[in-house]
C-alpha cells in the first residue's frame, strides 16, 4: 500500500502530464487558497495594494521595549547587561511607500516532507544535516514528516521553489503578508503573546530560554500548530518556528532607495535577509518589521522557507 505522501506526488505528475493540472484563478481575492500540485502545498491570496514598509522612530522605541522586557531570551544575549541594542532596528527605517502587485504566499513553511519529494526527483539537494540536537532523526524521519525542513541555506530554498512552480516571496511581500495593511508588530497584533508562537520559552533548550512562557515545545513544532500565528491573509507561524529565507539581498541602508513599485532588494549583496522568529530565538526576532541576515550559504537548525508566486503566473 502506498503511503498519503505517494500517492498526491503520484496524482500531480498525472495532472501535469496530462496538461490538466489545476492553475490559480487570474480573478483570486483575498481569503482565497490554491494547492499547488507538484507538493499539495496550500498557497493563500495577497490581493495588490500599496502600504507602508519598514519602522518609524516611535516603532523602534516599542521593539526596544520588546527587547528589554525579555532581554534575557535566548543566544543573543547575555543576562546581567544592557544587551538591547536601538542600532539593531535602524535598518527598518525609513519608513516608506510600497506597492505590490497580487501573489499567493503558502500558508506554512516548507515541510520535511515536502521538501524530500524535491529531492526524490532529483531537483533538490539534501538538507545539510538529517538529525536535530535532541532529535538524532529528524528529516526522513516520518515522525516529523509535517515539521518545517531545516538546515537548508538560500540556494536550496530558491531551487526548491523554482521546483515546485513558485520563487521565494521578496522581502516586502513577506512583510505585507505578515504585518498587513495595519502594520501589526505581530501577526495577531501589537502586544506580544508567548502562548501564541514558537519561540525560545522554557521548554528551549538554548540558554536564557524565557522561563516564564510556555509554547508546548523545545524546538520546532508541526507547521500550522498555533492558530493564533496567523496573518490578515491565512499565512501561519510567520512569528514563529522557523525564521524564513526570502528572495532579497542585504542592504543596510536599502530601505531609503527602494523603488515604490515591487521591490527586488539590492542587485548584489554579502547577506540575505531571513524574517520571522523561530523556536530557538527571542521574541524580538517576531516583530513583524525585523530585518535579520544571514550568508547565503549558511545551513543552520533556526531557518527554514516558504514560496511565493505572482498571481499573474499561469
Amino acid at each position: 500500500m502506498i503511503n498519503r505522501h505517494t500517492f498526491w506526488t503520484l496524482a500531480a505528475v498525472v495532472l501535469v502530464l496530462a496538461g490538466c493540472a489545476p492553475r490559480p484563478s487570474v480573478a483570486a481575492k483575498l481569503g482565497d487558497a490554491w494547492v499547488r500540485p507538484r507538493d499539495t502545498m496550500t498557497m493563500v491570496y495577497v490581493p495588490a495594494s500599496q502600504f507602508q514598509m519598514g519602522s518609524t522612530e516611535p516603532d523602534i522605541d516599542f521593539a526596544m521595549e520588546v527587547c528589554t522586557k525579555y532581554h534575557l531570551g535566548c543566544h543573543v544575549c547575555n543576562p546581567g547587561k544592557d544587551v538591547c541594542k536601538r542600532e539593531w532596528f535602524q535598518d527598518e527605517k525609513p519608513l516608506h511607500d510600497v506597492s505590490l502587485g497580487g501573489y499567493w504566499l503558502d500558508r506554512t513553511e516548507v515541510t520535511n516532507a515536502q521538501y524530500q519529494r524535491c529531492v526524490q526527483a532529483g531537483a533538490c539537494k539534501a538538507p545539510a544535516q538529517t538529525g536535530f540536537y535532541t532529535r538524532t532523526a529528524y528529516y526522513g524521519d516520518s515522525t516529523y514528516e509535517n515539521y518545517p525542513v531545516i538546515y537548508i541555506d538560500w540556494p536550496r530554498a530558491a531551487a526548491y521553489c523554482r521546483w515546485a512552480g513558485g520563487r521565494l516571496p521578496t522581502e516586502a511581500e513577506w512583510e505585507y503578508a505578515a504585518a498587513g495593511p495595519d502594520r501589526r508588530a505581530f501577526p495577531w497584533g501589537n502586544e506580544f503573546d508567548g502562548t501564541k508562537l514558537n519561540f525560545c520559552d522554557k521548554n528551549c533548550w538554548v540558554p536564557g530560554a524565557d522561563a516564564k512562557s510556555d509554547d508546548g515545545y523545545a524546538e520546532t513544532a508541526p507547521v500550522g500548530s498555533y492558530p493564533a500565528d496567523t496573518s490578515w491573509v491565512g499565512a501561519k507561524d510567520m512569528a514563529g518556528n522557523v525564521s524564513e529565507w526570502v528572495a532579497d539581498w542585504y542592504g543596510e541602508q536599502y530601505y531609503a532607495q527602494s523603488p515604490a513599485k515591487n521591490p527586488q532588494g539590492p542587485e548584489a549583496g554579502e547577506r540575505r535577509v531571513q524574517r520571522g522568529g523561530s523556536w530557538g530565538l527571542e521574541p524580538i526576532y517576531a516583530y513583524s518589521h525585523y530585518r535579520g541576515t544571514e550568508l547565503p550559504d549558511h545551513t543552520g537548525i533556526y531557518a527554514g522557507f516558504r514560496c511565493a508566486r505572482d498571481a499573474s503566473t499561469q
